[in-house]
């Protein structure tokens, strides 16, 4: 691969990656304000950070079908438009209408999350695994810059909507960037007949044993993320935190998954197995909901150790699926699959998470959710690991 048939499509995935998480985990920060402006309950909170996780889950297994229909190209661009209306919807002051706007921007991700994985591993080649581990840095980072953004832009803007009206804005800037540089090239020719089984399309895979732990390592990691980036802010606030220091160590515990991500091929290859970088980042998320829960000086070492964990979740499940499938067309339906059912189940995480602290009014039991999720995803890491090629 040429340095310029390279730079093109990094450029492309890289400024549409820094679209995936930001306009969600920019909500987080914002909790008490959101609670505050439309006069909701905690519960009702849990469900405005579920919506975007729950169309992730919802709006996955559309994009399959529309990239096999319209290509790569113009799907994800659809997709980036999508982003950029529902963004821009956010503006609004309706309760509802933010609930609706919301769960809009998390079908376009939603349709990303699926088709930029996909792009990768056949626009890069052999550069596949060092590319992908890029992407879902970018994806960290994004998720970073979006909690450690929101509350500067709301005090900037005197309201949540400025917080919106920038995403809205990079959406647009991201559809441009999208047109110029992401190659034309779709996704690889129909396979041959033998490997036309059932395994290639999604309910073939439903019989699959390796693609149900795929689909366990993809969403235990989405609920996490999605339950820590609702909740460790609000949190860290009923500590006695100002909000702007909350948010920032929930920018610390993004931020520190992003060389993680970058460096995950690099770790799987140290430790000489699938299996054994499974128990080392489960043991290293406990660790950090431990030190979270003890507060003080423990909250530094915890978000960086659980940040480390998750940044590299993301890659092992990507990782992971681009190793078991036999060709993209496959893992375009693992890919939806996986994040389709996955994100189903991680929208249940803030929920459940908000449900709990509710009704308990305990910190540690709710945080005991997030850490049973953790056991699970070790779990189906191992499954998947010692799986064989679907």
């Amino acid at each position: 691969m040429s340095a310029h048939s390279f730079l093109a499509p990094a450029i492309a995935v890289v400024f549409t990656a820094m679209l995936l998480r930001g306009p969600v985990t920019a909500i987080g920060p914002l909790a008490e304000a959101i609670v505050d402006v439309f006069d909701i309950s905690y519960t009702q909170y849990g469900t405005l950070a579920a919506m975007p996780i729950a169309a992730f889950g919802l709006f996955s297994f559309a994009a399959a079908p529309l990239a096999s229909r319209l290509g790569i190209k113009a799907a994800a661009l659809s997709a980036i438009v999508v982003v950029c209306a529902g963004a821009a919807g956010r503006l609004c002051s309706s309760w509802f209408g933010f609930l609706f706007a919301s769960l809009i921007v998390g079908a376009g991700i939603a349709l990303l999350n699926v088709m930029l994985p996909v792009a990768i591993k056949n626009w890069f080649g052999s550069k596949t695994a060092g590319m992908m581990g890029v992407y879902t840095g970018v994806i960290g980072l994004s998720g970073a810059f979006g909690g450690l953004s929101s509350v500067p832009l709301y005090e900037l803007g005197g309201s949540i909507a400025a917080a919106m009206l920038f995403w809205a804005a990079a959406a647009f800037i991201g559809a441009i960037v999208w047109i110029f540089f992401a190659p034309a090239k779709n996704i690889d020719a129909q396979p041959s007949a033998a490997q036309q089984h059932a395994a290639e399309g999604m309910l073939g895979l439903l019989k699959n044993p390796t693609a149900w732990a795929l689909v366990f390592v993809m969403g235990l990691q989405s609920l996490l993320v999605y339950t820590v980036g609702a909740w460790l802010s609000p949190y860290l606030s009923a500590q006695g935190l100002p909000h702007d220091e909350a948010g920032f160590w929930f920018f610390v515990f993004l931020a520190s998954g992003l060389p993680a991500s970058v460096f995950t091929p690099n770790f799987m290859r140290a430790v000489k197995s699938e299996a054994r970088a499974a128990v080392i980042l489960g043991v290293l998320y406990l660790a950090g909901i431990a030190g979270w829960l003890a507060g003080g000086f423990w909250v530094l070492p915890a978000s960086i150790s659980a940040g480390i964990s998750q940044g590299s979740m993301l890659s092992v499940a990507f990782l992971l699926m681009a190793k078991k499938s036999a060709s993209s067309r496959q893992m375009l339906s693992m890919s939806a699959l996986a994040q389709g059912i996955g994100y189903i189940g991680a929208g249940l995480g803030p929920i459940s998470f908000g449900w709990v602290l509710e009704k308990s009014s305990s910190w540690p039991l709710a945080f005991g959710l997030a850490a049973a999720a953790v056991l699970c995803w070790t779990a189906a890491g191992l499954a998947a690991s010692r799986s064989s090629r679907i």
